[in-house]
């Protein structure tokens, strides 16, 4: 069996470490989330338009959108 000897250094980065890897990874599932979304047809085509839509004022609150519905706020 071989037996591993780390330095106080190494000891001190290993522990950094381990508490860098779940962030990485919630990281590396952002960017895959993105990644899906992105590779949709059409998504940043859509994407675009709606920026138009909202600088050109073509675009609803979340008062208007129910209202818009005929919703009430109470019912969601």
């Amino acid at each position: 069996m071989v037996k591993a000897v780390f330095t106080e250094e190494e000891k001190k980065n290993l522990k950094a470490l381990t508490k860098e890897v779940p962030k990485l990874r919630s990281e590396l599932e952002t960017l895959k989330e993105t990644l899906e979304i992105l590779s949709c047809e059409g998504v940043l085509d859509r994407l675009e338009q709606s920026k138009k839509d909202f600088a050109e004022g073509r675009a609803y609150t979340h008062e208007e959108a129910l209202k818009e519905l005929d919703i009430n706020e109470g019912e969601l």
